[in-house]
Parts: C-alpha cells; structure tokens; sequence
C-alpha cells in the first residue's frame, strides 16, 4: 500500500456476504487465495478512524504495508474479482465498514465478538458453529473446514 491507497481485507468464509451487501458499490477487489480473504481498495487513510477488528479476521493495510496484489491478467491462485479502473478505482470505506457491521456485528466489539464462519447448509453467518467436515486442498496442502451453525447441526442429528 503507498501513499494512493490502502486495502481492507475479510476472511473468505464470509466475505462474499459483503460482497452482496455492497451491490456493486465496490471498487477493484480480489481474491487472496493463499491468506482466504477478499481484499478491497480504498483511498489512503479511508479506514484509519476503523477500530481493529483481528478477532473478526478483518485487516486493514495501511501505506507502508506489505500485501500481495495479483497481475491484472491473473486466472489461477489470487486473482480480481473486480479489475481496477479508473471508473471505479476505490471502494468507499465508510459504506464497505457498513457492508462488514452488517454481516459480522461492529467492528469495535470484534475483540469480544470473536470469528464468524458462514454455514454451509443455509448460509447464514454464526459464531456458534460445529466443524462438519474438513479437507486439505491437493494444490498447496492448507486445511478448509465446513461449518454448520447450531440449528442446521441440530436439524442433522448431531
């Protein structure tokens, strides 16, 4: 990140609700396959007001920080889910901080709130969930779990 913009990312098991929240709001944004985030560009110091919120998984980049920006012409591994363009460079930080509260809760609480995970079965986003499955991926060897909430978990007999 230099002194034009800054990034924010969110954890890839939930991101994409996000994503929907945003309608199409949203300025460039990828995919970080290797870290399982979505990351968006903002304008530099666009969420240096935002509480951190590690305990959600959320990270801003500030200017000066290192993070990973897939070529433009990127298919496999981390690639843009929404190219950058002079159009629509930035996404703006207060509506994607609202995107985020809205799905994960405030990001001030995020300390006591703790991570969330999506359910796999009906796509809702909980912090109270049961592993259902896991499975390492044969490209780089990482560990995924699938997750159901307390209700699906239930509804499934366990």
């Amino acid at each position: 990140a230099d002194e034009h913009w800054n990034a924010v990312a969110v954890p890839t098991t939930w991101s994409r609700l996000v994503l929907a929240n945003l309608a199409g709001r949203n300025g460039a944004v990828f995919e970080d396959t290797r870290f399982r985030h979505l990351v968006w560009v903002i304008p530099s110091g666009g969420a240096d007001d935002w509480p951190e919120a590690h305990g959600m998984g959320v990270i801003v980049y500030r200017t000066g920080e290192q993070l990973a920006v897939p070529g433009l012409g990127s298919s496999h591994g981390s690639h843009w889910l929404r190219t950058p363009s002079g159009q629509l460079l930035f996404t703006d930080p207060d509506e994607l901080r609202t995107a985020v509260e809205k799905v994960a809760g405030p990001l001030a609480d995020a300390e006591r709130l703790g991570p969330m995970v999506v359910c796999s079965y009906c796509n809702t986003p909980t912090r109270d969930s049961q592993i259902v499955d896991t499975w390492t991926s044969p490209c780089d060897g990482s560990v995924h779990n699938t997750y159901a909430c307390r209700g699906c978990d239930s509804a499934r007999g366990r």
